[in-house]
């Protein structure tokens, strides 16, 4: 039950690691312009209703971060980035007293958008983001009454904004706490939602690396 989690969990993780590495082979290119920056947080829990009666409570879970961003305009009150944000959640449980419903399922985000960053040459930073793009759920093996045998992956739009500190410790390196909110498509918890999307709000902190 818990391994098709960390299986996605380690495929998001080698496929963030490898475009970080073809992103830090650019440098000499683009030098001074880039940043990456990568996170660790949790996403708070959730209660979901069904349409009708009834609700399912979905479970808070740690979530893994990767964020690259790279400047188009640069002032001195703000400057502009193009991001590609990545977040991966593990392990979601989901419970309910009134439907049987997957045990968890594990979700993956990849959303490009654009980030206005306020006082850059600051060493505190306020931003905002937002942007959109892909998200990957994918059911447990188990029900709450048994095995699943419907399709256990499921794609779905997403919708990110949010909003957070950089904190500028050395030229080329810094720390990052942000907050954001996911909004997707419902996961396929086996009943009807009373609500055609689900919001993922998730909090995190991280290193950031420029070049």
């Amino acid at each position: 039950m818990r391994q098709f989690c960390l299986t996605s969990a380690a495929r998001f993780c080698s496929s963030v690691f490898l475009f970080l590495g073809l992103c830090l082979c650019a440098r000499p290119v683009l030098a001074q312009k880039q940043e990456v920056t990568v996170s660790l947080g949790g996403v708070f829990s959730q209660s979901r209703s069904f349409q009708g009666t009834g609700t399912a409570q979905i479970s808070s879970d740690f979530n893994l971060e990767a964020n690259y961003g790279y400047r188009f305009l640069h002032a001195k009150t703000a400057a502009l980035y193009g991001e590609i944000e990545f977040v991966a959640l593990p392990n979601r449980s989901v419970t309910s007293a009134t439907a049987i419903v997957p045990k968890n399922y594990a979700s993956l985000y990849v959303a490009p958008g654009l980030r206005l960053k306020f006082a850059p040459a600051a060493r505190i930073s306020p931003w905002v983001a937002i942007g959109g793009g892909y998200a990957l759920y994918q059911q447990s093996a188990q029900f709450s009454n048994g095995q699943n045998t419907t399709n256990k992956f499921l794609n779905r739009g997403v919708f990110d904004f949010g909003g957070g500190l950089d904190y500028t410790l050395f030229r080329f390196l810094g720390l990052r706490a942000e907050v954001r909110d996911l909004v997707s498509g419902n996961p396929n918890l086996n009943f009807a939602s009373s609500s055609s999307t689900q919001h993922n709000l998730i909090s995190s902190g991280g290193i950031i690396v420029r070049f």
